[in-house]
């Protein structure tokens, strides 16, 4: 008895898991939309904003260092950044750090090679979440060269099938 009751409670823990990942994917950009415009600060100071990619096909990594599956997700996303950064695709990392030390200390530990931006203030208080209205993190926006989002992905093994349908 007691086994089925421990076997009831964890079915009931999957099926919300899943509902709420399905809440979520709800509020992601819809494909062929145009991405929000934004402009987010590197750690130099230097403003960095989504015109800056314009014919080039971008990966925007919306994470922070204090997130564990952002951190799950890391290492998945840096190899493709290695199969396709550079030559294929542009990389942005957006983060929701609040400590510049924390968050940079990550970026080198992680080997995120690519640029990096963050408006140090709490997540939902940043002008880009006012603009991507995120309710995860990670999450992974592919946009296409045209600035039309390819679409919005919860896990890098998401983002990675659609980079390979979708940038060549």
């Amino acid at each position: 008895m007691k086994t089925l009751k421990i076997m009831a409670i964890a079915a009931a823990i999957i099926t919300s898991a899943f509902v709420a990942n399905a809440q979520d994917a709800s509020t992601l950009i819809k494909a062929g939309e145009k991405a929000p415009a934004f402009s987010v600060p590197s750690p130099q100071g230097k403003m960095i904003s989504l015109k800056d990619f314009k014919g080039k096909y971008l990966v925007i990594d919306f994470w922070a260092s204090w997130c564990g599956d952002c951190r799950r997700e890391a290492p998945e996303l840096v190899e493709l950044y290695k199969q396709y950064g550079g030559k294929k695709c542009e990389f942005l990392g957006i983060s929701f750090d609040t400590e510049k030390d924390a968050w940079l200390s990550y970026v080198e530990k992680a080997g995120m090679k690519w640029p990096q931006a963050s408006e140090l203030t709490k997540w939902k208080e940043t002008k880009v979440n006012d603009a991507y209205k995120l309710d995860w993190i990670p999450t992974f926006y592919l946009v296409d060269p045209k600035g039309k989002v390819v679409g919005g992905y919860f896990t890098a093994a998401d983002l990675a099938k659609a980079m390979k349908a979708n940038v060549k």
